[in-house]
């Protein structure tokens, strides 16, 4: 029986928009004042395709939370926003009316933070937009190898045998962002997670009340992502060959946006441009801070803010995979060619990109410090 013309003029208005949302971004990819090298240009075409594919699984595929999946969104190849590669990013869609169970076993991972927040690119809910409550694994005492049962709902759960694990669920959140940080992917264990609804719901279905706002928050998401890229770019050019940033999960400093506000809130950020001559080389000095921490680690980007190609060369290093120097400090050296040094972060020939130092439960975590180097 057909649903009557409003739906197919509805779904038709969604679809139009979702392709009308690709070629923006498309277009904002070649007039964005960033490098646009020969390489760099191939690569904002791909960008494009794959901010499309992360949208539509996303919020097409993956956005009911009432039956609720909990994925990998980012991969070596599909990145977005200043992705780490030592990270396992996990996304998932939550009702805030509803309970649910985070469970499974915990790996080997330095930290497994828990973000919960207003739904990316939907701008505010109630007013705000970001994170509304911030916590990781080990605050609950689940430590490596430990089996996971996390309670989420409004209200603490009643009649749960054993020690409760619960996470409020605000008012204001839609989704929860699951950051996994290792030191060393090759021998740390991942941890095996899922997230369950406590409650029967029915199947789901396939309407216009489903589809249509599904395809218009996915064309909402390529505009998001396309400015908080160039939000980043911008924000960070007062800082070439240098650092800057803040803890509370900043970029660069003083930037209040709804990127900034959907950062975890157990990191801190120190970001800049990298621009390099003929024979230079960007040395990049690390101190530890006074107080412990639980992981540092610099990545490169493209001007799309995706992380260069790790699979085939060293872009990223972190406190661990770095050589430590004998007072306790790294030293990096950020350059197109080998320069010879133990810890090379390779470029792959770019002159030109953006870096970001990222400090995981770190109270007093300094700014990395650089030096100009020429051959």
């Amino acid at each position: 029986m057909d649903g009557g013309g409003g739906d197919a003029d509805r779904l038709a208005a969604a679809f139009e928009a979702w392709l009308d949302a690709q070629r923006a971004a498309r277009d904002w990819m070649l007039a964005a004042p960033v490098p646009h090298t020969p390489e760099d240009l191939a690569e904002g075409y791909r960008w494009v395709t794959r901010l499309a594919s992360l949208a539509q699984e996303w919020f097409v595929e993956r956005n009911d939370p009432l039956h609720p999946e909990l994925f990998v969104s980012q991969s070596a190849r599909r990145k977005l926003m200043v992705d780490n590669p030592d990270v396992t990013y996990w996304f998932c869609a939550l009702a805030p009316d509803r309970t649910y169970r985070l469970r499974g076993s915990r790996g080997d991972a330095a930290y497994v933070g828990l973000t919960f927040g207003t739904p990316v690119g939907a701008g505010a809910v109630a007013g705000r937009t970001g994170t509304v409550h911030q916590t990781h694994l080990d605050q609950f005492g689940i430590g490596p190898g430990d089996p996971v049962d996390v309670w989420i709902s409004p209200e603490p759960p009643e009649g749960v045998d054993g020690p409760l694990h619960w996470v409020p669920l605000h008012p204001d959140c839609g989704q929860l962002a699951v950051r996994e940080t290792f030191h060393d992917r090759a021998v740390q264990r991942p941890s095996d997670l899922r997230i369950e609804l406590v409650g029967d719901v029915p199947p789901p279905r396939c309407t216009a009340d489903d589809l249509a706002p599904a395809l218009e928050f996915a064309a909402l998401f390529l505009s998001f992502v396309g400015l908080a890229c160039d939000e980043i770019w911008r924000g960070a050019s007062g800082s070439v060959n240098s650092f800057s940033g803040a803890s509370g999960a900043s970029h660069v400093e003083d930037q209040e946006s709804e990127l900034r506000s959907h950062a975890d809130a157990d990191m801190t950020y120190h970001g800049g441009l990298f621009r390099l001559g003929d024979g230079e080389a960007l040395e990049i000095t690390v101190r530890p801070p006074s107080t412990p921490f639980t992981y540092w680690g610099l990545t490169t980007t493209n001007p799309w803010m995706e992380s260069y190609d790790y699979r085939h060369r060293r872009t990223h290093l972190n406190d661990r995979t770095a050589e430590r120097n004998s007072d306790g400090t790294w030293t990096l050296v950020l350059a197109p060619e080998d320069p010879g040094h133990t810890n090379w972060v390779d470029t792959g020939g770019r002159r030109e990109g953006y870096a970001i130092v990222r400090w995981v439960l770190a109270d007093d975590a300094p700014v990395p410090e650089t030096r100009l180097l020429s051959s």
